[in-house]
């Protein structure tokens, strides 16, 4: 494997989160679930409303600064959390930002479409949940845009390239470097898996470092397999001319319920439990759905009594408030 060094310092990242995040260790919801289980709490990255979209972020706006870019043109649904960091990230740093949303236009901005109105953004909404046909108006706008003589900087849905990736694998960095602080051992780390990014620096960092243990990720809106697939083309950015083909990659799509954004019961409980239990908040599409599978692993004794489990909150409360 290449040096990470290196790997991380192209392009340098433009520091907007606190990291490290911390690392909390959960007494009652351990005692619950009959595991150590610990959580990342990556819904205090300390910019806009938290959550892990802004280490992305840092290392994609650096590079569309780099080249000159004068705005940020991007994608997702009417309350996606990637949307709203973006807002305000690219606010910070001076660039226009323009969102295409998926769904019908709100009769009250409210959540993050609220928080995206504040931050600046300018918005249209394609009413469909679709997001090769995102993808296609958010092309568009930038070659829109350029044509007008701006130079736009087109990121993708979510921000799930290998460039935006690495965001993640630090967050693996920093992991080791609790384990190695405080003693502990992490057996399996359990996250909400969507659009791919995050998984996929979680284990880039592994596989640099040398880090072996389970990196689960718990699909929101694929099969187990489509959304290995996903994981697996960030990686190959990542890793470019390395072979992955036997990387292990593990997803839990028993989720998904109905689809992305549909919610569960599962979700509601746990939501519940993590508020009434240990005074953290969750969200009903992604994070919500990863707490769901791990209150579910410890029901079923698939945890076990001498495991440390680090459960990794990334953020997105705000859509609570849609």
């Amino acid at each position: 494997m290449r040096d990470p060094r290196l790997i991380l310092a192209v392009p340098p990242p433009r520091p907007m989160a606190q990291t490290p995040t911390p690392i909390h260790h959960l007494p009652r919801l351990s005692k619950m679930l009959g595991a150590r289980i610990y959580c990342k709490r990556d819904d205090l990255t300390g910019f806009g409303f938290g959550g892990n979209k802004i280490r992305k972020l840092e290392y994609l706006l650096s590079d569309a600064a780099q080249r000159g870019a004068d705005s940020i043109v991007t994608c997702g649904s009417n309350q996606s959390n990637w949307c709203c960091m973006t807002s305000v990230a690219g606010a910070v740093l001076g660039m226009d930002v323009y969102l295409v949303l998926g769904g019908p236009v709100p009769k009250v901005d409210t959540g993050n479409v609220r928080l995206e109105r504040i931050a600046g953004a300018k918005i249209s909404h394609i009413d469909t949940a679709d997001d090769a046909v995102l993808e296609s108006a958010s092309r568009d706008l930038a070659d829109s845009l350029a044509a007008r003589g701006r130079r736009p900087y087109r990121i993708i849905m979510g921000g799930s390239t290998g460039l935006g990736a690495l965001g993640y694998a630090n967050a693996l960095f920093e992991i080791i470097a609790y384990e190695g602080a405080g003693g502990v051992r992490f057996s399996r780390i359990i996250h909400a898996s969507g659009s791919g990014g995050t998984q996929a620096g979680l284990i880039a960092g592994s596989l640099l470092c040398g880090w072996n243990g389970d990196i689960i990720g718990i699909a929101v809106s694929r099969s187990s397999e489509a959304q290995q697939q996903k994981v697996r083309l960030v990686l190959a950015q990542i890793f470019a001319g390395e072979t992955l083909a036997q990387t292990k990659i593990i997803v839990d799509d028993a989720f998904v319920g109905g689809g992305y954004r549909h919610k569960t019961e599962a979700c509601t409980e746990a939501l519940e439990i993590f508020a009434r239990v240990e005074g953290i908040f969750l969200d009903e599409v992604y994070v919500g759905k990863a707490a769901a599978a791990l209150i579910e692993y410890g029901r079923t004794g698939r945890l076990h009594s001498d495991e440390n489990i680090l459960f990794v909150h990334t953020g997105g409360s705000a859509q609570l408030f849609e």
